[in-house]
């Protein structure tokens, strides 16, 4: 596969639009982080809640083991901090879930920020580059082969526009069919041309 023209000026067109598309997804994956971070923000609250229900539930727990250690009511003793510490755990379930929740969303968006807008654009254009470097790599090849000139030719008759064939010759298809080498020549750098590779196949005048 050819994934670059010959020709200067088209290779560089190339290069641009590959580049531009690098930049596009480089443009969009910065945005989808800075939307991550700006959603994520909204887990502080969540945090909070996590933390206050931790310190709760420490504590309370704590309290309550030493409450236990007293004798004859140490069990009652107990009972009110165990209550107490059971309600710091769900606060600390509960902004352990809010903190899920947002960066689960977090995510979700991310994502989709950045792939909608980057695959919307790369996937048509990895489809024509794979598709440009199949063809031109085999128009290369044909062009290498032996004969491949007669075949090049006969691809420009049927795609080269009638202006650029009489170009050429006053009657190309002729000339083509009668076995002259140099509108032959000629009809298949048209068609290199055509896909952005270099002329090879240009005959010289014969010397007097």
């Amino acid at each position: 596969m050819t994934f670059y023209a010959e020709q200067p000026l088209r290779r560089a067109l190339q290069v641009a639009g590959d580049l531009g598309v690098v930049a596009w997804t480089v443009v969009w994956v910065l945005l989808a982080r800075a939307v991550h971070g700006a959603v994520m923000a909204a887990t502080a609250p969540g945090r909070r809640l996590a933390d206050v229900g931790t310190t709760i539930e420490s504590g309370m727990t704590d309290a309550g083991a030493t409450a236990a250690g007293v004798p004859v009511v140490g069990s009652r003793l107990q009972d009110p901090f165990d209550r107490v510490a059971a309600t710091g755990e769900q606060l600390r379930q509960a902004g352990d879930g809010v903190v899920d929740l947002v960066g689960t969303l977090a995510v979700v968006l991310a994502l989709l920020a950045a792939l909608v807008p980057v695959l919307a654009v790369v996937v048509p254009w990895a489809g024509l580059r794979l598709h440009y470097a199949r063809r031109t790599g085999s128009v290369r090849l044909l062009a290498e082969s032996p004969g491949g000139a007669d075949l090049l030719a006969l691809r420009a008759l049927a795609h080269q526009p009638p202006e650029r064939l009489r170009a050429v010759g006053p009657d190309p298809l002729r000339s083509w069919r009668e076995g002259d080498a140099a509108v032959t020549a000629a009809l298949a750098d048209l068609e290199l041309g055509r896909w952005g590779l270099l002329p090879r196949h240009t005959a010289r005048p014969a010397l007097a």
